[in-house]
């Protein structure tokens, strides 16, 4: 019998990117990327041999992307929260 020898790398980028982009949840647009990539990753992996690597990556992928969306959303919404009072005359501005 040949020894199959199974490869987790999808799986461990996944969780990597996955680890990645709650991390940076300061930083949106490149952490809803990498939390994006860390779901097609674990996606391919579970294709190919599903692992607990892979579905840890993909629960925490997902779980980064929802986050950082909440947080672009908020923050385009307090932006524009501002923008609209200044622009009112409500806030003297200097």
């Amino acid at each position: 019998m040949a020894n199959k020898k199974v490869s987790h790398g999808f799986g461990v980028a996944s969780l990597v990117l996955g680890i990645v982009s709650i991390v940076l949840l300061w930083f949106p647009p490149v952490a809803i990327v990498s939390g994006v990539l860390a779901i097609i990753f674990a996606v391919v992996q579970k294709k190919k041999e599903s692992t607990g690597i892979a579905t840890a990556g993909l629960v925490i992928g997902i779980i980064g992307t929802v986050l950082n969306g909440i947080i672009l959303i908020a923050t385009a919404v307090f932006i524009a929260g501002v923008a609209s009072t200044a622009s009112s005359g409500a806030i003297p501005l200097a």
